[in-house]
């Protein structure tokens, strides 16, 4: 596991940029191989939901992003959820618009989950 060792240029202290994306597979787990970026994993916890698993506990979570990237229209959209220090974990839920519900998406080679976190790594603020 790589140790992210440069942090970005902002108006702040020791921010770290994790971005990735990852291919959903219907109802079924996520493949490793989908994934693109690094200092993470992800797992399928259950319909439309999924955590994600960053290499390093960090601080402060400032800033998290999620967006489905789709083969075709959907009235689908994401939603960032709880940021856990302790377990290193992130989840991102997949609602359907129309059924006001968590939802999968299906398995196709064009359909991704596109997410960006901006992490402070250290509890120092000024």
């Amino acid at each position: 596991m790589a140790k992210i060792t440069s942090p970005i240029r902002a108006e702040g202290k020791e921010y770290v940029i994790v971005a990735g994306s990852f291919a959903p597979n219907g109802s079924g787990a996520v493949s490793a191989a989908s994934n693109e970026g690094a200092g993470w994993s992800v797992a399928r916890t259950s319909a439309g939901l999924f955590t994600i698993t960053f290499h390093e506990a960090y601080p402060d979570m400032i800033s998290g992003v999620a967006c489905l990237q789709l083969a075709s229209a959907d009235d689908k959209y994401c939603q960032v959820g709880v940021y856990t220090q302790a377990s290193k974990t992130l989840t991102i839920r997949v609602f359907d618009a129309s059924g006001g519900a968590v939802d999968d998406v299906s398995a196709n080679a064009n359909n991704r989950i596109n997410f960006i976190c901006i992490f402070r790594r250290t509890g120092l603020t000024a």
